[in-house]
């Protein structure tokens, strides 16, 4: 096996497809020294990754894996960014609030790419949060239903 950079850099993003379940997409601008470590300090401060690979390794390697439709998305410099913590909860909105620079592309979750138009709903990334809401939705749904159906039985 011929290994050189590119097959490096494929076989690296790769793995950091199957490690990493939840990161970010931002498209960014080819920026000067002094305004990327401006940025790398911000990153640091919001405790998140970075990772910065080439664009043709990144269109080559979506168009061998599953995320073969996504591949057209990816036309400028692209940036995965992840959490550094598991545990870390993230408020959507204010993250691509305070990452300005960068224009929000989509996120990994779970193996599966959400775009911009299908978190339009959606404020925050934690499982606890959403399992707790959702706890709360099939409660208020069974009690009601337990309420009507005892209705009926009295009714008769």
């Amino acid at each position: 096996m011929d290994f050189n950079f590119k097959t490096y850099q494929i076989v690296k993003l790769k793995k950091y497809f199957k490690t990493n379940n939840l990161f970010f997409l931002f498209h960014s601008a080819k920026l000067n020294l002094t305004k990327w470590s401006l940025i790398e300090q911000n990153l640091k401060k919001l405790k998140l990754n970075y990772y910065k690979p080439l664009n043709k390794t990144t269109v080559k390697t979506f168009k061998s894996s599953i995320y073969k439709n996504f591949d057209s998305n990816i036309v400028g410099f692209i940036l995965f960014i992840s959490p550094n913590y598991k545990t870390m909860e993230l408020n959507l909105q204010s993250l691509i609030k305070s990452l300005k620079s960068f224009s929000f592309v989509s996120i990994k979750l779970n193996n599966k790419i959400y775009s911009v138009s299908q978190l339009k709903g959606l404020n925050d990334l934690s499982y606890k949060k959403s399992a707790f809401n959702f706890y709360k939705v099939l409660d208020k749904q069974l009690k009601t239903s337990y309420v009507l159906t005892n209705k009926k039985k009295i009714s008769k």
